[in-house]
């Protein structure tokens, strides 16, 4: 896995002035995880299934829309005692390019999270703006909000639909490692470009501070 590791991190900072946008992920990235998948499976009836892939699935549509609700309701509660990774706000609030979010979440609750805890995001992208990841949908309308090239831009994320996104709009994509994660990474950690153990090795990267 170290070695892994050590062979996708880049052999000097030369190649992080090159972009001029970044797009986070948010829960598990930005923030510590805190919202309680298998309590909402369990309440949805979805057992054993991507949350928001079975919502967008159900054909009844007042069932769909009722699910929706019970979903953002546990995203806003945890909205309002989420905690920042270590290194987040400083990384993000340093940044001299382009930065914001792209959650599969609600924006409502990405929005709660970012005036609580101070992130400076130039966009937020949730789930009702674009067909969430693994879909590049997101990515590309904030390449297109902002007229940026995908070889100028860094997606940056710890699971796979990050990766992928990134990958299918064109950018490249960078993955933190974390306590939570690292084993489930090892299954698709040679789709990433850049990996890092830490947000302050990507701000190394980035020269933040």
């Amino acid at each position: 896995m170290i070695q892994e590791i050590q062979q996708k991190r880049p052999e000097s900072s030369d190649s992080s002035s090159k972009f001029e946008l970044v797009a986070f992920d948010l829960d598990g990235t930005l923030i510590e995880l805190n919202i309680p998948f298998e309590d909402i499976r369990k309440e949805l009836g979805i057992e054993g299934r991507f949350i928001l892939e079975s919502i967008m699935e159900e054909s009844d549509m007042q069932r769909r829309q009722k699910m929706f609700r019970i979903l953002e309701g546990y995203e806003l509660r945890c909205a309002m005692e989420a905690r920042p990774a270590y290194y987040a706000v400083e990384l993000v609030n340093g940044l001299d390019v382009i930065k914001g979010v792209i959650t599969r979440n609600s924006r409502r609750s990405a929005e709660i999270v970012a005036e609580r805890l101070g992130f400076n995001f130039d966009f937020i992208i949730g789930r009702e703006d674009a067909k969430p990841k693994p879909s590049p949908e997101p990515l590309i309308l904030a390449l297109r909000m902002f007229d940026v090239r995908p070889s100028r831009t860094l997606m940056v994320g710890d699971f796979l639909f990050d990766i992928l996104s990134g990958k299918a709009a064109g950018t490249k994509t960078a993955l933190i490692l974390t306590e939570r994660n690292k084993e489930m990474a090892k299954s698709f950690i040679h789709h990433a470009d850049y990996v890092f153990e830490s947000l302050k090795e990507l701000a190394d990267f980035l020269e933040v501070g």
